[in-house]
């Protein structure tokens, strides 16, 4: 009963903040796609419907659904059933597979997670609870086809991660948390009451000479650390408000906000004692309002499991004796975990999702995450906007049948189909669609594009930042004219540090006007290539690229995640791989790289799937500083089955480092022919090795070769 008292309690708490009006709010959403009339707005609904049991019901029709908005019945005017494949598990330490370094636009058709790291509500002593289970949910439940992003709601950007399909990347995130909350609010507020106590009865005894006496107070202690508890609690929920406006523009594939929280103890229901209570409502009615218009579900996870917050018991060390407080009692430290998780409770409900509390199966909790956002109904309705707008809008789904159960959003604030989304920065002269194809969320596949990029030492502390960029011609839209084949390509990139921070990027247009036969070679298995290249100060970057055609108007987007490391500090280093072959010429390319030309024969390819009869040339850098003096140093390329340790190729050469001071470069090529290699995937691994001191550096790729024409 007290738990259904206080989750009620703290959602109407919420939602009569939200219901009077939310014109205040002024944050914006992408609306679904032109087709509609500008006043209304195509409101979908993923639903998840579970029998007694809990599994998943299937089978059910448009029919056997009732959707209701501020009591209204609704037609759906969309339906269909979601029920994608489990993700292939990987076992807890299992080392991933070779990340690709090409990353290819296509459709984007997975799932989209973003973990929310709550820093600011996890203990320290607790911070591995949060980093297991969070590490857990990467590897176990995020599937190849899935993005995900980790941000930390203190705003630590070096600890962030953007969308990415790396498992890698997420874990390296992960595995940055610290928690830092404060210490347990009822601890805090029992050390003043006994401060208070004790200076009262030294102040009683002082006077009792005197013949007057004093009573001990009754009055009720204040936090000490309530302006900082209550910051907290708002940033905390104003993360989650911006990332679910984030989450707004993609597409409508289950969007899941995964957190990571033992929740918020701040007090908001005594108002007038705790002065942050009013705001916090406010901050969490925005949070919820931003996750019901958005379609995001919320799941909350408190890796403490079965707990009765014991160690801040612990640490008490006296115990107040006066019956009408709770502070350092069992009562005091229930009622705080209560509200923390009831706060977890009641931000997932609120969004169709649901709260993994007060169990110690947190594996099994993770799992009814996947399945939640694997297999559920898609409900679609056209709302009138001009009604009420800015309105709280109450959904209710239904399901005909009583002895089903049935989990969705529970409403929504419709957006201001007027406001505009803030882009990122990109180059002067990009077209409107293609910047905001490069401020998407997710993907752009309209444009099936294929980009590689490697970090090579630049000019000083820089480094040069080399692209490839491919599409198919077949892809490309071309308009005949006077007997030639027309169409133009806009390219732009855009190079963002962990902080957000644009550091560089470019900006390209190829005009292309073929003749009959160069387009029958496009159309037959040709294609584009465009190079690029940037520089960039050693950091962590998302490089954003973009490719827009002008005659269908279609745009293809992809991030790819680089590490640009510092070649001026580094004693021994080795830049990307770059890699060619003897089909490259079947792709147009824009101009050449000025300095790549000088050492390879033909331009990069951004493919990695070649046929038996090519040959592979690749090239590196080595930068060495180990020594002042004139050094060799070893190179061995190998290429192995991938899964195998036996390498089928094997290549050994040695460069010689000139004497001098600071980083030296060495260039190296190999040529690495594929007509003895089976039909299958293959890892490619160079590594160098000083002879001045042992310093070792290594980059490796994977690649496949088939015995037909490739798929790119």
């Amino acid at each position: 009963m007290r738990r259904a008292i206080a989750i009620l309690l703290f959602s109407v708490a919420i939602l009569f903040s939200i219901v009077p009006g939310h014109a205040h709010d002024r944050s914006s959403t992408q609306q679904p796609a032109a087709t509609f009339r500008a006043d209304v707005n195509l409101v979908e609904v993923h639903a998840v419907v579970t029998n007694a049991r809990g599994e998943f019901v299937q089978g059910l029709t448009r029919d056997d659904f009732e959707i209701y908005e501020s009591g209204k019945l609704q037609r759906p005017t969309v339906f269909h059933v979601v029920d994608a494949p489990r993700s292939p598990r990987l076992a807890a330490g299992n080392s991933p597979a070779i990340e690709p370094d090409v990353r290819v636009a296509t459709p984007f058709t997975g799932r989209l997670f973003v973990i929310v790291l709550d820093d600011l509500h996890t203990a320290t002593l607790r911070s591995q609870s949060v980093k297991r289970a969070a590490r857990q949910f990467v590897e176990r439940h995020i599937g190849p086809d899935d993005l995900a992003a980790v941000i930390h709601t203190s705003g630590r950007t070096d600890a962030a991660q953007e969308l990415t399909p790396s498992r890698r990347l997420l874990l390296a995130a992960v595995d940055k948390f610290q928690g830092q909350k404060l210490p347990s609010l009822t601890g805090e507020r029992l050390a003043v009451h006994l401060n208070d106590r004790d200076l009262e009865r030294a102040a009683a005894s002082s006077n009792s000479d005197g013949g007057s006496s004093t009573s001990p107070s009754t009055q009720r202690a204040d936090d000490p650390r309530d302006a900082e508890r209550g910051m907290n609690a708002q940033r905390a929920l104003g993360a989650i408000k911006n990332v679910a406006q984030w989450m707004s523009g993609a597409p409508g594939q289950r969007k899941a906000l995964v957190l990571f929280s033992e929740g918020i103890e701040y007090d908001i229901y005594d108002v007038f004692n705790n002065r942050h209570a009013t705001s916090i409502v406010a901050d969490a009615r925005d949070a919820i309002a931003a996750a019901q218009r958005a379609n995001v579900t919320v799941y909350a996870i408190d890796p403490r499991g079965l707990t009765q917050l014991g160690d801040e018991a612990i640490a008490i060390q006296s115990l107040s004796d006066d019956p009408n407080v709770d502070y350092g009692t069992s009562r005091g430290f229930n009622n705080e975990l209560l509200m923390a998780q009831e706060s977890l409770i009641s931000l997932a409900e609120e969004t169709g999702g649901f709260a993994i509390v007060r169990t110690n199966d947190i594996a099994g909790g993770l799992t009814r995450v996947e399945h939640d956002t694997s297999r559920y109904y898609v409900l679609g309705y056209v709302s009138d906007t001009t009604a009420s707008p800015g309105k709280f809008r109450k959904i209710e789904v239904k399901v005909k049948r009583p002895e089903l159960k049935v989990r969705a959003r529970r409403g929504y604030v419709p957006a201001d189909l007027k406001s505009a989304r803030r882009g990122a920065e990109v180059k002067a002269g990009t077209s409107p669609a293609l910047a905001a194809a490069l401020n998407h969320p997710v993907p752009v596949g309209d444009v099936p594009l294929r980009v590689w990029a490697a970090p090579f030492k630049g000019a000083g502390k820089a480094a040069s930042v080399v692209l490839a960029i491919e599409t198919d011609g077949a892809s490309l839209k071309y308009q005949e004219r006077d007997g030639r084949f027309l169409e133009d390509l806009e390219l732009s990139i855009v190079a963002a540090d962990h902080d957000g921070k644009v550091r560089g990027s470019d900006r390209q247009t190829m005009n292309l006007k073929l003749k009959p036969e160069t387009h029958q070679i496009m159309m037959t298995g040709g294609g584009v290539r465009m190079l690029s290249r940037i520089e960039l100060p050693p950091a962590r970057y998302q490089l954003r690229v973009g490719l827009h055609e002008s005659n269908g108007g279609a745009v293809g987007s992809v991030p790819i995640d680089l590490e640009v490391p510092d070649y001026s500090k580094t004693p021994f280093e080795m830049s990307g791989l770059v890699v060619t072959s003897t089909t490259a010429p079947r792709l147009v390319t824009a101009k050449p790289d000025p300095v790549l030309k000088e050492v390879l024969p033909l331009p990069p390819v951004a493919t990695r799937t070649f046929q038996g009869f090519e040959t592979l040339s690749v090239f590196a850098e080595i930068y060495d500083r180990t020594a002042p003096t004139a050094h060799d140093v070893d190179v061995t390329l190998t290429v192995r089955s991938t899964g195998s340790d036996t390498a089928v190729f094997t290549s050994r050469d040695s460069r010689t480092i000139d004497a001098g001071g600071g980083a030296r470069t060495a260039g190296y090529k190999a040529d690495v022919p594929l007509k003895d290699l089976a039909e299958g995937d293959y890892v490619l691994r160079v590594e160098a090795t000083s002879r001045a001191g042992g310093a070792t550096a290594s980059r490796e790729i994977p690649f496949t070769v088939r015995s037909v024409s490739p798929t790119r």
